[in-house]
C-alpha cells in the first residue's frame, strides 16, 4: 500500500507540472481531486508556487496563482468563483481550502479500503457459490437423459411410429 501511496505523490507533482489549461485532459484529474476533496495542492496551496521550477506551462504564467477549483465555493455554488485563485498560491487564505490533497486522499483510502475489500471479497463468494450451483445443475441434467425419437419403436421395428 504505501508503494501505492509514493506512486500518488509522485503523480500530484507531476500533475501539477503538467498543468496546462488550454489542455483540458492535463487538468481534468487535479481539478476534479481539488473541488471534490476540497483541497489544494499536494500538500498545500503553496505547493502551486513551489512547483514552478518543475512546471511546463501554467505555473510559469501564474507564478502567484492557484487552479480555481482550489477556492471554496458557497453552498449555492457548483462551480468555483472564475479568477478566485489568482495571488493564492502563498497560502492560508480564507477564500481557498488550504490543506494539501495528498493527505486528504489517503485519508479516504484508509477510511473506504476495508470496506472496498469486504465488498470484494462478498462477490467473491457470490461468484464461487454461483459456479458451485451451474455444476451442480450440469450434472444433473447429464443424469436424466432426454428421450429421443430414435429410442421410440414400435413392434414392427419402426423407429418413430406408434
Amino acid at each position: 500500500m504505501f508503494q501505492a501511496i509514493d506512486a500518488g505523490h509522485s503523480g500530484f507533482v507531476t500533475a501539477i507540472a503538467n498543468y496546462d489549461t488550454s489542455k483540458p485532459s492535463s487538468t481534468e484529474g487535479i481539478n476534479w481531486l481539488q473541488k471534490h476533496l476540497h483541497c489544494c495542492g499536494i500538500q498545500n496551496a503553496s505547493d502551486w508556487r513551489l512547483e514552478a521550477d518543475k512546471a511546463k506551462v501554467w505555473i510559469t504564467e501564474h507564478i502567484n496563482d492557484v487552479p480555481d477549483h482550489c477556492c471554496k465555493r458557497l453552498s449555492n455554488q457548483w462551480n468555483p468563483t472564475p479568477k478566485c485563485g489568482e495571488g493564492q498560491a502563498l497560502g492560508n487564505s480564507p477564500i481557498i481550502n488550504n490543506e494539501g490533497c495528498y493527505a486528504k486522499m489517503v485519508r479516504w483510502l484508509q477510511t473506504y479500503m476495508p470496506l472496498m475489500g469486504v465488498t470484494c471479497l462478498v462477490f467473491l463468494v457470490l461468484e464461487a457459490v454461483a459456479i458451485v450451483v451451474s455444476f451442480l445443475l450440469r450434472s444433473e441434467a447429464q443424469l436424466k437423459e432426454p428421450i429421443r425419437l430414435t429410442d421410440i419403436t414400435n413392434s414392427q421395428g419402426r423407429v418413430g411410429q406408434l
